[in-house]
């Protein structure tokens, strides 16, 4: 089994920022809410709870645990006008970007909240309620509007988005969140598509990191959801945020009010060199379609963003498939127009 490294979280103090030790990390343990309140007037908070151990998403790969808990970018000072949400481990208390410099100067906090598990699936009703307990301090703690939250999310966290959404609105949740927006970044949402592809992916082994993909993230759904959709077509169904194969899906219509923002950068001549993809293994057609199911039902701030040449990543290479193509400030300022 190959196990895949992981990063470890900082703490900030002081105005300097170290490793949390060990001792810190038992504090974090017995007094949860410590992090929360050490340093009232600092700008940004760390609620760190350590996890250990390994998280298997195949025969083959593994992953390290991360600490569950989340990072929080406060704005200086004055009223805080809302909050943008985002559920990926964020350790990274000094390090600043467009993003949370252009919230913080408008007024919105910027929370990263995570469970164990970075590359979390929210298989179980537990992780969700997980999150939705972080977001629930952050508001309670900080005096956030909770009718001002703005979900975002890359792929899988985007998925994740929408996925909150709906459980905020169900009898499991305790708290009943529900977002004001939501920003989703070419994420796959119906999953019997999605485990049909990634089986394709992986055997046609066109692409290492595609195949990779492939094998584990087939195993990982069909660990979780009871077989594969030929075997348990409904837990496929009704997992989907969105599903074509369901005719859209019944938590739709709890969609119906809140602004949502679909973006996908669908460059199938890339697909079709780089990874033998067409449309039909594309994030694209599922955003799409959900925008489409949404405006039928009546919500005309359901918008489908489709850009060209913009998606980069980090080191500048080109891949469609990246947060790149989201135009940052533009969206805050969507969402405090809304």
């Amino acid at each position: 089994m190959v196990a895949l490294s992981g990063i470890s979280p900082n703490f900030r103090h002081g105005g300097q920022t170290t490793a949390i030790s060990i001792d810190m990390k038992y504090l974090a343990v017995v007094f949860p809410m410590l992090f929360s309140f050490l340093l009232p007037a600092q700008q940004v908070v760390d609620r760190s709870i350590p996890s250990e151990g390994m998280i298997s998403l195949s025969e083959q790969i593994a992953i390290p645990k991360v600490d569950r808990g989340y990072t929080l970018w406060l704005p200086d000072s004055g009223p805080i006008a809302g909050m943008v949400v985002f559920t990926h481990p964020r350790r990274d208390t000094t390090g600043r970007d467009t993003l949370i410099d252009y919230a913080l100067s408008r007024q919105l906090a910027v929370l990263y909240a995570t469970t164990e598990n970075r590359l979390e699936f929210f298989f179980e009703s537990e992780r969700m309620q997980e999150i939705e307990e972080y977001i629930h301090e952050a508001i309670a703690t900080y005096r956030i509007p909770a009718d001002r939250l703005l979900y975002c999310g890359m792929s899988l966290e985007g998925t994740r988005a929408l996925k909150l959404a709906i459980f905020g609105q169900s009898a499991q949740s305790t708290h009943r969140l529900k977002p004001k927006a939501i920003a989703l970044c070419d994420a796959p949402l119906d999953m019997v598509r999605f485990h049909r592809e990634m089986v394709k992916s992986r055997e046609l082994h066109f692409h290492p990191i595609a195949a990779n993909e492939g094998a584990w993230v087939s195993d990982y759904l069909e660990r979780n959801l009871g077989g594969s959709p030929a075997e348990n077509l409904s837990a496929y169904l009704q997992y989907s945020p969105y599903s074509y194969t369901a005719g859209g899906s019944p938590d739709l219509r709890l969609l119906r009010d809140i602004a949502i923002r679909a973006y996908t950068e669908p460059d199938v001549n890339w697909w079709i060199e780089t990874r033998r993809k067409d449309y039909y293994g594309m994030n694209a057609i599922d955003l799409a379609a959900l925008v489409n199911e949404l405006r039928i039902l009546g919500n005309e701030r359901a918008e489908l963003i489709v850009t060209r040449a913009k998606g980069k990543l980090p080191d500048g290479t080109r891949h469609p498939h990246s947060w790149s193509i989201v135009d940052e400030k533009e969206l805050i300022d969507w969402f405090l127009a809304l």
